[in-house]
């Protein structure tokens, strides 16, 4: 994710300058900022937040195994990359890239066996692309390379979107299903229309629908940190790309 996140540092900042020597707080204040940072962490942290969170941008689309309906192609967006280092001598797909492919592969062999479009441009500092990383989970989970598009040029959801439809275009190609996790799709549906594509969702990794069946589901974690940073970053692409006239 090309994005700061900003509460945890945030948060740090704030505890720091209310509980410096140089502060004019009262002692009662300083528990209170105590007590407000302390809050706000946990709740940042804790799981059950996160689908309270992810269900703001869920909420239209059903937690369902397929997709409701028709297309010519599947789209799949690509997330990001893990770059080579020693001991990992390949570029490798970070788990959102990965989560999608897998869908996308699966929908391919257990809904319609549609040519297959992976999205996604260069990241990195060599300029990996995306789409080929995720071309290549494609072709390993069941997609002939034959059924396999890419599109290698975009560093956004917005340019997923427009080049996606041009090459949809000149393949005569006008109604999809996409592909992303449940928290971005609505930003990347919102984008493919604006395209003039018909779009059909094919959300993954539905949080609000994962189950809190465990003890350890309700102690805060990082990942839970993560979760909601994304969220963030969600509804502040959403404000974003509607100044822009992206959506």
């Amino acid at each position: 994710m090309t994005y700061l996140q900003p509460v945890i540092p945030l948060l740090i900042v704030l505890l720091v300058l209310g509980l410096s020597r140089r502060s004019s707080r009262t002692r009662s204040q300083r528990n209170a900022l105590i007590v407000f940072v302390a809050s706000v962490l946990f709740l940042w942290s804790w799981p059950p937040v996160v689908r309270l969170t992810s269900a703001t941008l869920e909420w239209p689309y059903p937690a369902s195994d397929l997709p409701s309906g028709d297309a010519e192609a599947i789209v799949v967006l690509t997330g990001g990359i893990d770059e080579p280092f020693p001991t990992q001598p390949e570029v490798r797909a970070e788990e959102s890239t990965y989560r999608r492919a897998i869908y996308a592969a699966w929908l391919y062999t257990h809904w319609k066996p549609l040519p297959v479009l992976a999205s996604g441009g260069p990241m990195g500092r060599k300029g990996y692309l995306a789409a080929e990383v995720a071309g290549r989970l494609l072709a390993g989970h069941g997609v002939p390379e034959s059924m396999i598009w890419t599109e290698r040029r975009s560093r956004s959801t917005a340019e997923n979107a427009r080049f996606c439809a041009e090459a949809l275009r000149a393949r005569g190609v006008s109604r999809i299903v996409l592909v992303t996790d449940g928290f971005h799709m609505l930003r990347a549906e919102r984008c493919f229309r604006k395209q003039g594509l018909a779009v059909t969702p094919a959300p993954c990794y539905m949080r609000r629908a994962r189950p809190l069946s465990r003890w350890t589901d309700f102690v805060p974690k990082a990942e839970a940190i993560l979760d909601n940073e994304a969220v963030l970053h969600e509804w502040l692409g959403l404000a974003w790309y509607w100044v822009r006239g992206e959506i």
